[in-house]
């Protein structure tokens, strides 16, 4: 390969999970991230794909859709909306989640620059967003193929976080340890050390800071209104 146009889309990916600095130096003075973000959302999607139909029939679990019918609607007609809207549901979250969480990632890097008066491009942070979000996709994949093997009225309860080690699944300290993600600290890392790559900070430290600082406040406010919810029902 012509080092002139440094290391390909893929080699990049791969060096985000193994050489995330040295990965992230040549995205943010190439950034290009097109093809690895189609990547990614091509992986997001197949694998969301697998498991959608047990989605779609968790969907209809405990539900009495006889309760619910009118003349206008039927009971069947009902079930198919149901299953429809969860489809859609989830091969949206799978293709966007991507993208959307790359454009979060950009505002709040953004911010984080103006307030240091640093530099940093759009396409070099959004890239930065795209790249570190793998550990995410990967936690996708794993997820979905745990989900393939669980029954359907427990897939609910598959997940990669903290909250495997909750007591209960309601209350303020399950829906703060659902925002514990390993995977999602993992990505927050790598965030960090893209947007120091991007404002050619010696060190990622400030950043990751940053956005762990912003993550905590997440958690508590997911927790808060868990613990809300519980004392509703």
């Amino acid at each position: 390969m012509d080092e002139a146009k440094g290391k390909s889309w893929a080699a990049l990916l791969l060096e985000v999970f193994t050489s995330p600095a040295k990965a992230f130096k040549e995205i943010a003075e190439r950034p290009r991230f097109g093809a690895a973000g189609i990547t990614l959302t091509i992986i997001n999607l197949a694998f969301a794909l697998l498991t959608l139909p047990k989605w779609r029939e968790y969907s209809l679990m405990g539900v009495d859709f006889s309760e619910y019918a009118t003349e206008q609607m039927s009971a069947d007609a009902l079930e198919a909306l149901t299953q429809t809207t969860a489809s859609v549901s989830h091969i949206l979250i799978a293709v966007l989640s991507p993208w959307v969480m790359s454009l979060i990632v950009v505002l709040l890097l953004k911010i984080f620059a103006a307030v240091r008066a640093k530099e940093a491009p759009f396409g070099s942070l959004f890239a930065v967003g795209i790249y570190g979000y793998a550990p995410v996709v990967l936690s996708a994949v794993i997820k979905n193929i745990l989900i393939m093997f669980t029954a359907v009225e427990n897939i609910d309860k598959v997940n990669l976080t903290l909250a495997v080690f909750a007591p209960t699944q309601s209350g303020f300290l399950y829906s703060f340890l659902t925002a514990c993600s390993p995977f999602t600290w993992w990505s927050l890392i790598l965030y960090g050390i893209g947007a120091a790559a991007v404002m050619k900070d010696k060190q990622p430290n400030g950043a990751i800071i940053f956005l762990f600082v912003l993550w905590l406040i997440y958690a508590l406010i997911l927790g808060a209104l868990g613990n809300w919810a519980s004392a509703l029902y």
